[in-house]
């Protein structure tokens, strides 16, 4: 069943049904069409509390990516003192050993924070990307549930979560920023870096080779603090976004 609409600019989504019922129907910028009993699982989140939720969500998303870069410059300063200490001690300065101690300790300690608030973090931005995904169904190419999936599953997580992303930022009605790519190749690379670093760590016997993933782990956490900013800022916008068209006047529709 299709409805005639006064031509308007608001972009195409779901909004509250022309006739004043509680449900919501489909605007497609030219005219109503009203849901069939199916579709109605498909409809965005109308939940008053949604939008209040999601920026909430963003928040603290955004405060995490903070705490995240803060342990991040620690881990580059832990690397760093590592590196000068094998440094010192290859050529020959054996009272540097004490600092190997020292060197371990900190490297766990920090590597035990970095790594349950980067997982801490991940988790709040799969809730919020979700959430965000519920309030545009229909107008990206995946379903909430991918944008929450997506980066899980192997492989497709190299470019699934960008493609969904990108479909955030035109689904609120803004334009994908241009330097969005840069974030996404610096998160790609920073993870793959680390991990090398990780692998290259653990298998290390001699000093040589435990300098070069010091190196690897020093350069991965740089790639972070680089990408972090921008990782903000997606959250931000998108957010900034939902908040916007949740305050659009689509009521007059109706009239």
């Amino acid at each position: 069943m299709t409805n005639n609409a006064p031509t308007t600019s608001t972009p195409a989504g779901w909004y509250p049904a022309p006739d004043g019922s509680s449900e919501s129907w489909w605007w497609d910028g030219a005219r109503w069409t009203q849901p069939q009993p199916q579709q109605a699982r498909l409809q965005p989140d109308q939940r008053p509390g949604a939008v209040k939720t999601i920026s909430k969500l963003a928040l603290v998303t955004q405060v995490l990516l903070i705490v995240c870069v803060v342990l991040s410059l620690a881990t580059i300063g832990v690397e760093a003192f590592g590196i000068l200490a094998v440094a010192d001690f290859l050529s020959g300065d054996d009272t540097t050993l004490d600092r190997f101690d020292l060197y371990d300790q900190g490297t766990f300690v920090v590597s035990i924070l970095s790594s349950v608030f980067l997982i801490t973090t991940g988790v709040i931005w799969v809730i919020w990307q979700y959430r965000v995904a519920k309030q545009v169904i229909g107008q990206t190419r995946r379903a909430p549930g991918w944008h929450a999936g997506a980066w899980f599953v192997p492989v497709i997580s190299l470019w699934f979560p960008y493609q969904n992303i990108s479909d955030l930022w035109r689904a609120v009605g803004r334009t994908r920023p241009s330097w969005q790519i840069a974030w996404w190749l610096l998160w790609v690379v920073s993870n793959y870096v680390i991990q090398a670093s990780t692998r290259l760590y653990l298998a290390a016997e001699d000093l040589e080779t435990l300098r070069v993933a010091m190196w690897l782990s020093l350069a991965g956490e740089v790639l972070l603090v680089a990408a972090a900013p921008m990782a903000w800022l997606v959250v931000r916008g998108i957010t900034r976004g939902i908040v916007q068209r949740a305050a659009e006047p689509v009521h007059s529709l109706a009239a």
